[in-house]
């Protein structure tokens, strides 16, 4: 799995290939970030894509602020009967400092 930098205090823009996904019999793909792993930990940043494509994230000064060192990141598939069922590895976060103003 990918690790992924997110810089802190300004917008981070996060590239996500699902353009080879095949979609049949898949409700939506489901990006998660958490701080820890821990089911009971609150997700941070959830994006959600519901065909394939070649998809821009933009991770927003307030969420990143809202990570701590050693956050991590998964996809989740939800079928169209609404199963969820994790998809990749859980992957590392690396936050980057920015000397950035867009705290929102």
């Amino acid at each position: 799995m990918n690790v992924l930098r997110i810089d802190v205090g300004v917008h981070t823009l996060l590239h996500i290939n699902l353009s080879n996904v095949d979609f049949t019999g898949i409700k939506e793909i489901v990006f998660t970030v958490k701080n820890f792993s821990s089911v009971e930990s609150p997700v941070i940043i959830e994006r959600i894509f519901t065909e394939p494509g070649f998809y821009e994230v933009m991770i927003s000064p307030t969420e990143s602020i809202a990570l701590f060192p050693g956050a991590e990141y998964d996809f989740h598939q939800v079928l169209t009967d609404g199963t969820r069922m994790k998809i990749s590895d859980t992957g590392k976060i690396i936050l980057r400092k920015s000397v950035g103003d867009s705290f929102v």
